[in-house]
C-alpha cells in the first residue's frame, strides 16, 4: 500500500465514517454488485479528489516557495532585496486597503511592475 500524506489520513478515515456509517444505500441494496453501481455514481468520490487535489496543489506550492527561499538564501543580496522589498510596502500601508488588494500589490512590488499614483496616467 502507497504512503498516506497528512491529508490521505483525514480524509480515508472520513470517507469510511461516512460510508460505513451514514450512507443509506448499504441498507437498500441487495448484493455487492448493485453496491458497486451505487458507488461508482456516488459523488463522494469527486469530493474527495476535490479536497486531495487542492491539499496537492497547496503543498506543491508551498515546496515551490521553499525552493525559491533557497535560492535566496544562497544568494543573500536578492534575498535581503526582497525581505527589504516587503518591509517597505508594508511599512508604507496604512491599513486602509483591503488585503485581497494589498496581497496583489505586495506581489506586483517583489516582481516589478511599478503602482499607478492616483492623478497620474502614462
Amino acid at each position: 500500500m502507497a504512503e498516506q500524506n497528512e491529508m490521505d489520513k483525514v480524509v480515508t478515515p472520513m470517507v469510511e465514517d461516512i460510508c460505513d456509517h451514514l450512507c443509506r444505500f448499504p441498507k437498500a441494496a441487495s448484493d455487492p454488485e448493485a453496491m458497486e453501481v451505487i458507488c461508482a455514481e456516488c459523488q463522494m468520490g469527486k469530493y474527495v479528489c476535490l479536497i486531495l487535489n487542492t491539499y496537492n496543489a497547496a503543498d506543491q506550492l508551498q515546496t515551490a516557495a521553499e525552493v525559491v527561499r533557497n535560492e535566496f538564501m544562497q544568494n543573500g543580496d536578492w534575498y535581503r532585496a526582497l525581505v527589504n522589498s516587503i518591509y517597505g510596502y508594508l511599512r508604507d500601508t496604512d491599513g486602509s486597503i483591503p488585503w485581497d488588494r494589498m496581497a496583489i500589490e505586495l506581489a506586483d512590488r517583489i516582481i516589478g511592475i511599478e503602482q499607478e499614483k492616483e492623478g497620474v496616467k502614462c
